[in-house]
C-alpha cells in the first residue's frame, strides 16, 4: 500500500526521507523502510508527512514485521496526530484485529472494538464489530455477554451477512457453557433459517454433540449420518460415528 504524499509544510529533506523508505518497501527491506519513516517522524515530527509515516510504520510493523505492540503503539501515536479521518479509522481496525487475531488478548479487543462502535456509531462495518465483540467474550470465557452480543447482532442486524454465523455461535456458547437444551433450540433456528448455508451443517453437527451428553445415541448417529457428506470435515465425522457405536454398544 503506497500513500501519497501530502500536500502542506513537508520539507524536502522529509519528501526525500520517504521516498526512500517506499523505496525500500517496494524492495522487501522492511525493516529498513520503518527506520527511514522513523527518520522523517524524528526529523519532522510535526508535519503530514511525519503523520502519513506514523501510518505507514505501523502498517508494516502489523503486516510484515510481526511487531505487534510496536504496531499498536504507532497506530496510537498516529491517530492522536493525524487529521486524516479516514486513515485513522484504519488505524482503529488495525488495532482490532491485532488485539483479536494476533496477540488473542481478547479483554484489549473487546475495549478496541466498543471504541471503534462508540466513535463510529454510524460504520456500516458495525455488525463485523460486534461479531469480533462477541468472539472476543468467548474467547475471554465470559460467555454470557457472548450470547447478548451475538443476539444484538441478530435483533439490530437482521440483514447482515453475519447473522448465520451468529445464531450459530450462539448455539456453540450455550453448548460450551452446558446449557445443552439452549444449545439444541438455537442449533434448529439455524437450520430453520438458514438451511442451504454452511452453519445449518456445523449446526447439526452441534445438535449431535447435544444429543450424545444426553445419551440419545440414536437421534445422534441419525444426524451424523445426514451431514456425512456435507460437512467439511468427512473424516471427524466418521469418527464421531465410529466411536458412538461402540459407546452405544456398551450400554447394552
Amino acid at each position: 500500500m503506497v500513500v501519497l504524499l501530502a500536500a502542506g509544510c513537508n520539507s524536502p529533506a522529509s519528501k526525500n526521507h520517504y521516498i526512500l523508505a517506499e523505496r525500500l518497501f517496494s524492495d522487501h527491506k522492511y525493516a529498513a523502510a520503518v527506520d527511514e519513516f522513523k527518520k522523517l517522524v524524528d526529523s519532522d515530527p510535526r508535519s503530514s508527512l511525519a503523520h502519513k509515516a506514523l501510518f505507514r510504520i505501523g502498517t508494516l510493523q502489523y503486516l510484515y514485521l510481526d511487531s505487534y505492540q510496536d504496531s499498536i503503539k504507532s497506530f496510537r501515536q498516529f491517530i492522536a496526530l493525524s487529521q486524516d479521518q479516514d486513515l485513522v479509522f484504519q488505524a482503529e481496525k488495525s488495532i482490532g484485529e491485532i488485539y483479536f487475531s494476533k496477540l488473542e488478548d481478547y479483554k484489549l479487543a473487546v475495549e478496541q472494538y466498543k471504541r471503534l462502535l462508540d466513535k463510529y456509531p454510524t460504520s456500516p462495518e458495525k455488525d463485523f464489530f460486534l461479531l469480533r465483540m462477541a468472539k472476543s467474550y468467548y474467547g475471554s470465557l465470559d460467555f454470557g455477554k457472548a450470547i447478548t452480543t451475538y443476539k444484538e447482532i441478530v435483533k439490530k442486524h437482521p440483514k447482515s451477512m453475519f447473522v448465520p454465523e451468529a445464531m450459530y455461535q450462539i448455539g456453540n456458547t450455550y453448548y460450551t457453557k452446558g446449557d445443552v437444551d439452549d444449545a439444541i433450540e438455537a442449533f434448529h433456528d439455524v437450520v430453520l433459517s438458514y438451511p442451504a448455508s454452511q452453519q445449518a451443517v456445523f449446526a447439526q453437527f452441534g445438535i449431535g454433540n447435544c444429543y450424545e451428553e444426553k445419551d440419545k445415541f440414536d437421534e445422534a448417529l441419525e444426524i451424523y449420518s445426514k451431514i456425512l457428506d456435507k460437512h467439511p470435515a468427512r473424516t471427524v465425522v466418521e469418527a464421531k460415528i465410529r466411536r458412538l457405536k461402540e459407546r452405544k454398544n456398551r450400554s447394552r
